[in-house]
């Protein structure tokens, strides 16, 4: 398979997983708890090979920061899935999703950095953390978590449509 069709297949994994993370939360109250751990365990599978695609395409572009982050983001979301383990103790969840979401902000510095063509993205994960940060910081869970996935979710839209854009473009179908 071509380079340009996987980061394709990787843009289309990408914008599912960002959309069906988008629409979760009303998805969620009208499913039974296998049910809902099989959407969950469907979005990060989709994100993961987004950031797959991501890295693929970009790196030696965004070096070893990018790569630093990479690690960190796929380590994140094996503790995220496994979380029920314990493995860091009853906060697993979070602190898992917490380095995921500093790690993903640590890949969208070194996109910047790197002028790749994935600034959107880059831009929503920071933002997405610094949201968060600042609903940490003044104790609101409720709306700053939530404008914070947003966002984590959106970066994989615009991920997506990145990385789509790019195997096009090596592909050259430009249509």
């Amino acid at each position: 398979m071509r380079r340009g069709t996987l980061w394709i297949l990787a843009g289309v994994a990408a914008i599912l997983g960002g959309l069906v993370d988008l629409t979760g939360p009303l998805l969620y109250p009208h499913l039974a708890e296998p049910a809902r751990q099989a959407v969950y365990v469907l979005i990060d599978g989709l994100l993961l090979f987004g950031l797959l695609g991501l890295q693929s395409a970009t790196g030696r572009a965004i070096g070893w920061l990018g790569l630093a982050g990479f690690v960190a983001a796929v380590s994140a979301v094996l503790l995220v899935r496994s979380s029920a383990t314990n493995v860091l103790g009853p906060q697993t969840y979070m602190l898992a999703s917490s380095l995921w979401s500093i790690a993903m902000a640590v890949v969208g510095v070194a996109l910047l950095r790197a002028r790749a063509p994935y600034k959107v993205a880059a831009g929503l994960w920071i933002a997405a953390l610094v949201i968060g940060l600042a609903g940490l910081a003044l104790k609101d869970q409720g709306l700053a978590h939530r404008l914070a996935a947003a966002a984590f979710a959106l970066a994989s839209v615009a991920l997506g449509l990145g990385l789509i854009r790019q195997g096009r473009a090596l592909s050259g179908d430009l249509a």
